[in-house]
């Protein structure tokens, strides 16, 4: 039973009966040395308290050596199958994904394209051009500029305020989705495009949007 407060010692446990203790009682004593050690800050008060977060990180350092080793026998429980930790693996991981978005670009380029909102005086939608001219020309899209100024009707139409907006356009519906209300990296543009036509187009829903497509094949 823990002590009061104003008592010298808050709990009866030395350093090796701490580590038998249930989680939830340790809690309560680690707690309790904490809060002793900061009412009465004596070397010995705060001693234990130091003794007891020893034994925590203790018996977390096991449960983190037994847990990599289990998840080691058992692959299905990590991510390596999906998300390589190693440099050779990370290697391929981009080349799959950079041939997956690629791929997908190629597919859609007629199929959609991109609405770009900018204003003048604008240095973020200046920057922003850059990239979207470096997009087009590497990956043959259509990318059509709007002006809010100029066109505060279709700035209103798709509800955008701040510029850069992108927006995902279906030509064939003609329904949006927005890439992004602030600068993107080309990196960014281009996953965010493959993202949003998979979403657009049913291949995937929002509960799987970052996932790519090749890695749906592993499990």
């Amino acid at each position: 039973m823990i002590n009061n407060p104003g008592q010298a010692r808050p709990d009866p446990y030395t350093y090796d009966e701490l580590f038998d203790l249930h989680p939830d009682r340790f809690q309560v004593v680690i707690d309790a040395r904490l809060k002793h050690a900061v009412h009465r800050p004596t070397e010995e008060n705060v001693l234990r308290f130091l003794e007891a977060t020893d034994v925590a990180k203790k018996k977390s350092r096991l449960m983190a050596n037994v847990a990599g080793y289990v998840a080691m026998q058992n692959p299905r429980l990590t991510g390596e199958s999906r998300y390589p930790y190693s440099q050779p693996g990370r290697n391929v991981y981009v080349q799959e994904r950079n041939s997956d978005i690629q791929t997908t670009l190629a597919e859609c380029r007629d199929r959609y394209a991109i609405i770009a909102f900018h204003q003048a005086g604008c240095g973020y939608c200046t920057a922003q051009e850059e990239i979207l001219s470096h997009f087009e020309h590497l990956n043959g899209w259509t990318v059509r500029r709007i002006n809010i100024t100029q066109n505060p009707g279709l700035a209103a139409r798709f509800n955008v305020e701040i510029t850069p907006t992108l927006l995902l356009v279906s030509r064939s519906t003609q329904k949006s989705r927005i890439l992004s209300s602030g600068v993107l990296s080309l990196d960014q543009l281009t996953t965010r495009v493959y993202q949003l036509i998979r979403l657009m187009e049913g291949r995937a829903d929002p509960t799987h949007f970052y996932p790519m497509a090749f890695q749906e094949a592993v499990k």
